[in-house]
């Protein structure tokens, strides 16, 4: 159940409230179209294609010729997006007064977790200063003319949001308006007022007209706020591949869930990177952690950490067509080392070469704990021919790191390569540190304190992946909720996500701690 703000006032006058049945009655009449649309067709118009001569003749200069602009029709045109994502239903509606109640707003479209954008031209009908006025339950913005005036984009029952615009009588002017619901009811009305010379009313639909043409935009999303995942999925591996985000997190057979926006996630039935819950050369497959999914020439590959038939801490790999699988292992352990080895991540170069990153757990044993990096072959699944492991970083023990530096992810920016990493005990000490370096195996310089550490709701934050999206770059990473105390609560190491900024050469994450307010979408703006 979601807390939504109080304070909020009703919508009155149900009888001006627009009822989905006279709308498809309207529909029947001719003055409105409707119809539904594939999430492939989301933003695109329909063409036509004819064979032309190959002699350049009359029918290619026709086929060239601009299409003839599409006639304005009375009402706007509406845009509903189920799951926020997929828009599913487009058609002409007259005018913004809906009262949904607990239903859906179309078939096709879940009650809950819908979105819609309606764009078109208002023609005002006075002169001077006219107050825009919407009741929403949920979120809602207002353009006029392309500039926002009502930007009410959180989650709430119904609440009342009004804009002063200048306009003028009979000049028409651009609208758009947004809107996204979360769950129980939804409504939505628009009205306007200009003191006497215009009482309040729902904006009539003969102030309304569209071409009917989509927007183009993508589905408008709520703010979200963390977690993105709220149960124990310690050391998140998150990979983006066409169009989809697919993640594995420490333990078992490694499970993979999908999500198309990394803030809502599935699993996928039947998926897992070792199914049988060991690979064949383990003991065991008591800890099998950190599992990290990565594209591959036209494959991918699972770099992971299990036992050996000795019982000791093994970096193994698997190779899949799809994310999903179906995974083959490699058969035998990638990296072994007498101290134990884990937290392996791949890193490929702008020049092709393919490299693995993991750490040496020496800490387990009371020594230092260094991060290697090697050259593997081409294939990723093993190492190039003469290739030796090189040390990048190791933990200082007068620092926030204490015994630890682990949990290596690494990325290029600007021709730097950063490492982002995780140091210290894995409880409510844990943290995030990064460190740069002009070449693969360095030197690596540490920034210094810790880029991503404790506050009020979150403590120990870290072990996390780098993912890109829309150009701006995010980190998907564990935490646990704070106790009250400065220490773990009870729940296990849940998934957050925040965008990293870019500055002066060096990354930062939130406000330096986990984010706690809402924001938008990973790729989206506000």
């Amino acid at each position: 159940m979601r807390l939504r703000d109080s304070g909020a006032s009703a919508i009155s006058g149900a009888a001006t409230s627009f009822a989905l049945a006279s709308l498809l009655a309207t529909f029947a009449t001719g003055a409105c179209s409707s119809e539904a649309i594939s999430p492939e067709l989301h933003g695109s118009g329909t063409s036509s294609t004819e064979s032309t001569p190959t002699d350049g003749g009359p029918l290619a200069e026709e086929a060239s010729a601009p299409a003839p602009a599409k006639q304005p029709v009375p009402g706007l045109h509406a845009e509903y997006f189920d799951d926020y994502h997929d828009k599913t239903v487009e058609r002409v509606e007259p005018n913004l007064d809906h009262d949904w109640k607990a239903d859906a707003p179309a078939p096709g479209i879940s009650k809950d977790r819908f979105s819609a954008r309606w764009t078109g031209t208002l023609t005002p009908a006075v002169t001077g200063k006219t107050t825009i006025t919407i009741d929403g339950d949920d979120g809602t913005r207002v353009w006029i003319d392309g500039k926002l005036v009502i930007d009410d984009w959180r989650a709430h029952f119904v609440e009342r949001h009004s804009a002063e615009v200048e306009l003028t009588k009979d000049v028409p002017v651009s609208i758009r308006v947004d809107y996204f619901e979360i769950d129980r009811e939804a409504s939505l009305r628009l009205s306007w007022s200009a003191g006497a010379a215009l009482p309040e009313q729902v904006i009539p639909g003969d102030r309304f007209t569209t071409t009917n043409e989509p927007s183009g935009l993508p589905g408008p999303k709520p703010p979200f706020t963390n977690p993105v995942i709220p149960f124990d999925c310690p050391d998140p591996g998150v990979l983006a591949a066409s169009g989809k985000f697919y993640a594995a997190c420490t333990g078992g057979s490694f499970p993979i869930r999908s999500s198309r926006d990394l803030v809502t996630w599935k699993n996928v039935p039947g998926a897992a990177i070792l199914p049988a819950g060991k690979p064949a050369w383990a003991a065991n497959g008591g800890r099998n952690w950190a599992p990290e999914i990565h594209g591959v020439g036209n494959g991918f590959l699972a770099y992971y950490t299990s036992v050996n038939r000795a019982n000791v801490l093994s970096i193994g790999v698997a190779s899949a067509p799809a994310p999903t699988g179906p995974w083959t292992d490699k058969g035998s352990p990638l990296v072994e080392n007498a101290d134990g080895v884990i937290d392996a991540t791949f890193f490929e170069d702008d020049d092709g070469s393919r490299w693995l990153f993991y750490k040496i757990d020496g800490n387990a044993k009371g020594k230092p704990t260094p991060i290697f990096v090697r050259k593997l072959s081409a294939d990723g699944l093993s190492f190039g021919a003469g290739s030796a492991q090189t040390q990048v970083l190791t933990n200082d023990t007068g620092t926030w790191e204490g015994g630890v530096v682990e949990a290596p992810w690494v990325v290029k920016r600007d021709g730097r390569y950063y490492m982002f990493y995780s140091g210290n005990v894995y409880d409510h000490r844990y943290r995030t540190g990064v460190a740069r370096a002009k070449s693969i195996t360095g030197p690596w310089e540490k920034k210094g304190p810790p880029i991503l550490e404790n506050n009020g709701s979150w403590v120990g934050p870290g072990h996390g992946s780098v993912v890109r999206v829309n150009d701006s770059d995010y980190f998907l990473y564990h935490a646990w909720k704070n106790a009250g105390n400065g220490t773990a609560a009870p729940g296990g190491r849940m998934v957050l996500a925040d965008k990293i900024t870019w500055k002066n050469g060096w990354p930062s994450i939130a406000n330096g701690s986990p984010s706690t307010t809402p924001h938008p979408y990973p790729g989206e703006p506000f």
